[in-house]
């Protein structure tokens, strides 16, 4: 297969997803093992989440020029070569401000991939760009679903995290390497006779960012603290706890492999209503299954299958709608950044005074925000297209 061709580009863009998903999940499964690396409190080990999720959102908002000025492949393969040193020093520092700094870094980094990765991907398949952007987040999964097992594996063997960190680092390179030299796919809005963009409209933009910043901060929130949260009320030992968490996204990488024939078949707007319920009752059975295993498994189950296929469903459902510019990702991981660092850290703030269940309960009232902001979006993209039609 020829190195400038659309499958392998896709390929490509495939494998560095599943390292941006081995990063992005490793650090809640070793959340404890980091406050004990640190000589602090979980409580104040959650201000990792807001340092990754700081950078990613830095990061989000530069990504977006870099990608609509400059090829994006070199932008990518120099996001993937931080990403693996910053992911091998994180097991070293023993004072939190360092380790915050790191995370920082490494949230900066992770952007520049995502927005470059959503981005490419659809100026490389453009109006056919659907189940290939579910395969994209599919394979996000997958990484982020390896995580769990890769850093319990290595605190089983060793004792320590270091070793599930600094395996992900090696994993990181060989994907660098494989961009290199490959053309970057260009924006069709700036080529002769291309697709024409349509203009700005601002408030819908932002009700899109709400709208990324509350789903995706239930899906990052539940995945951070599951672990924690099965640990402090005795539901799982820490091994069984890892498994857990590597069930949920594990959960969530098959409903994304199944949900690549459905966005064949449905479109994105009925997807994320399906999804929405979906969330809604997850949580809802997690809020009255406190303390009992079988209700936490099955609302993980639920909560990781529903919510799998939101964020690449969304992208397609604001494509229909604005022209997918490097700016437009950007701002939409700005909003999943702003959702993944708020969230995680106000969940921290409640979770040892207040008591675990207080995670949960804090997750299902911002996802039943999120309905609300999908109705008014819905209603606005409506009221645009009679107007437009007028």
């Amino acid at each position: 297969m020829k190195k400038n061709s659309p499958l392998f580009v896709t390929g490509v863009y495939y494998a560095a997803y599943i390292g941006l998903g081995l990063v992005a999940a490793a650090l809640g499964p070793s959340l404890p093992g980091l406050a004990e690396q640190t000589h602090v409190q979980l409580k104040q080990a959650s201000l990792l989440f807001t340092g990754v999720n700081l950078g990613y959102l830095i990061g989000a908002l530069l990504g977006g020029r870099f990608f609509d000025r400059r090829p994006g492949h070199p932008v990518m393969i120099g996001s993937l070569v931080c990403m693996a040193v910053i992911v091998a020093l994180i097991p070293l520092p023993t004072y939190l401000i360092w380790l915050i700094g790191l995370m920082l870094l490494s949230g900066g980094a992770q952007a520049f991939l995502d927005v470059g990765g959503n981005t490419l991907l659809v100026w490389l398949h453009r109006d056919k760009v659907n189940p290939y952007m579910n395969a994209l987040h599919l394979f996000w999964g997958v990484g982020s679903m390896l995580a769990p097992l890769l850093i319990a594996q290595a605190i089983l063997s060793t004792g320590k995290h270091a070793w599930g960190f600094w395996i992900i680092a090696i994993l990181l390179i060989p994907m660098a390497w494989l961009l290199k030299g490959v053309p970057s796919p260009a924006a069709p809005h700036k080529e002769p006779g291309g697709e024409p963009q349509i203009p700005t409209d601002w408030p819908l933009v932002i009700l899109f960012m709400l709208f990324f910043i509350a789903f995706v901060a239930a899906e990052g929130s539940y995945g951070g603290w599951l672990y924690s949260y099965a640990i402090a009320t005795h539901i799982a030992e820490p091994a069984t706890a890892a498994v857990m968490t590597s069930v949920y996204w594990g959960a969530l990488t098959l409903s994304r492999l199944v949900s690549i024939p459905l966005s064949l078949r449905f479109k994105p707007r009925t997807l994320l209503i399906a999804n929405l319920i979906g969330v809604v009752m997850g949580l809802s059975l997690a809020v009255v299954g406190t303390g009992s295993p079988a209700l936490i498994w099955l609302a993980t189950l639920v909560m990781g299958v529903s919510i799998a296929s939101m964020f690449p469903v969304s992208l397609s459902f604001a494509r229909e709608t604005i022209t997918i510019t490097g700016q437009f990702t950007s701002l939409m991981f700005v909003g999943a950044s702003l959702g993944g660092m708020l969230l995680p850290w106000l969940i921290g703030q409640f979770f040892e005074t207040a008591g675990p269940g207080s995670a949960m309960v804090i997750m299902l009232v911002d996802m039943l925000v999120c309905c609300g902001i999908f109705v008014v979006l819905n209603w606005m993209r409506r009221a645009r297209r009679i107007t437009a039609s007028a």
